[in-house]
């Protein structure tokens, strides 16, 4: 099977038609109705207790309207690496994260073009890398799709998903600076107030990097309805723009695992807070790699690496 049929067939198992918001939806038959017992149309007596059809579909699609993903392919030098779900915003920044955390690239200077191009069932993103870097795809190739809270789907063994060999362990982190609880809390409320500013839809994680000073600035910020996701469009977004992700500390609104630490890592971010608990293996994983960690425990924040 050549690769673009490939891309065809993972992408057309991954989008379901009949949960479309155009999709059309068909009447119950009065025929089947009055088989039922029942008048096709209730009576006033019914009105309130039975609401049609009709309106229990429209009312379900209307609240879920604000979150939104799609399929996207990411080619590398022709060939289907990972087919994701995201949301369909900050796609190139999203590909070239995905490249880097994943160990494929190690920066945008490997990146010779990116071309983001809308297909019937999703995006498909190429991208063209040098040679060099081609015996790293290898490595790493993902062999199926990722949902949207997905951050290890794919990698076909267990060695492959806890290997660090590849991550540069930091002999110490007395020369990383860490950032007081007092930045980290007022980072926590500049995210907030961002969220608002940007009109992030609610039920997306946002990811943030900030800086060490007081003020807690934020450098990038991102959103999409993964976590994973988040992070990888974070990491795209500051190497796109040549910013430095060792200089400050990325924040985001969810739990840490494992993964998310492993991405930290190979993007070189020294220091990753979550909103929420991390595991056990995420609290091991940055002690092996030397990534500091900080979550939010039960509205408390604690240093667990």
């Amino acid at each position: 099977m050549n690769s673009n049929a490939y891309k065809g067939v993972a992408m057309a198992s991954l989008v379901n038609t009949d949960f479309l918001p155009n999709a059309k939806m068909s009447s119950p038959k009065p025929a089947a109705a009055e088989a039922a017992g029942m008048s096709a149309r209730p009576g006033p007596d019914q009105a309130h207790s039975v609401p049609h059809p009709h309106s229990l579909a429209l009312t379900h699609l209307s609240a879920q309207t604000e979150l939104q993903e799609v399929a996207v392919a990411l080619c590398i030098n022709g060939i289907c690496q990972a087919v994701m779900m995201v949301s369909p915003n900050d796609l190139e920044a999203f590909a070239v994260g995905f490249c880097i955390s994943e160990g494929f690239i190690t920066g945008t200077h490997d990146i010779l073009s990116i071309d983001c191009e809308a297909q019937p069932l999703g995006w498909q993103v190429d991208l063209t890398v040098l040679a060099s870097c081609e015996y790293q795809l290898k490595d790493r190739k993902r062999l199926m799709a990722g949902p949207s809270g997905c951050g290890l789907c794919g990698i076909d063994s267990l060695e492959a998903a806890m290997n660090q060999d590849s991550l540069v362990k930091r002999e110490t982190t007395s020369g990383v600076m860490a950032p007081s609880f007092d930045t980290i809390e007022c980072a926590k409320h500049t995210l907030g107030a961002l969220q608002k500013q940007y009109r992030y839809a609610r039920g997306h994680h946002s990811a943030a990097l900030f800086s060490h000073h007081h003020g807690a600035e934020a450098l990038v910020i991102s959103e999409d309805v993964g976590r994973h996701s988040a992070l990888d469009k974070l990491i795209g977004k500051a190497s796109l723009e040549q910013q430095p992700l060792n200089t400050g500390f990325a924040m985001l609104t969810s739990r840490c695992s494992h993964d998310l630490v492993i991405k930290c890592a190979r993007a070189g971010i020294a220091c990753l807070v979550t909103l929420a608990p991390p595991t056990n293996l995420a609290v091991q994983s940055a002690a092996q790699s030397g990534v500091l960690l900080f979550c939010f425990q039960q509205s408390e924040l604690k240093r667990f690496a």
